[in-house]
């Protein structure tokens, strides 16, 4: 059970890292509209350098929900390579957008594991093999998290465990 657990953490590390490196760097070609807008002595133009500013605020906002969004994209195009790793030890595995910018991995297995998993005591472990992912992560979303459940085959929950930036920088 400890390989297996042990090979779990390592695919959980593999797709978050696999998602981090997809997306695209985001662009910001509002900049230069603003300085020239800025140069400009008009009030009627200062309020709209004003107003551009708000725009470009709010579409650098929806450039990183999409980025978000496109590494969870790239995480789930590698489920099924996943699968297959781990053969049919879990009947399913899923890579969802949790609330705010987590990233939900939930793996049901195929066999009740006939156990309890202890999530505060496989947490450090988690947080440990996770944390270079978080890093990479944390350059695009600050505030990104991981969910990781793990469910019987009835889909009851045996551990659910979430893994945010401050527990990856408590790390030395």
């Amino acid at each position: 059970m400890k390989k297996q657990i042990a090979i779990l953490l390592s695919a959980t590390a593999l797709l978050t890292g696999l998602s981090a490196c997809s997306s695209k760097p985001s662009t910001d070609s509002s900049t230069d509209k603003k300085t020239e807008t800025v140069k400009k002595s008009s009030k009627s133009e200062e309020k709209k350098a004003s107003s551009e500013v708000k725009k470009s605020s709010k579409q650098s906002s929806s450039e990183k929900t999409d980025n978000f969004d496109l590494m969870i994209e790239a995480a789930q195009s590698q489920t099924a390579t996943l699968k297959q790793q781990f053969g049919d030890m879990f009947s399913d595995i899923t890579i969802t957008k949790g609330e705010g910018h987590t990233i939900v991995y939930t793996y049901t297995y195929t066999k009740d594991p006939d156990i309890d998993i202890d999530a505060a005591a496989l947490k450090p472990t988690l947080v440990k093999g996770l944390k270079p992912t978080m890093d990479s992560v944390k350059a695009i979303v600050h505030d990104a998290k991981i969910q990781v459940i793990y469910q019987r085959p009835d889909h009851s929950e045996l551990a659910n465990i979430t893994i945010t930036q401050e527990d990856t920088d408590s790390i030395s």
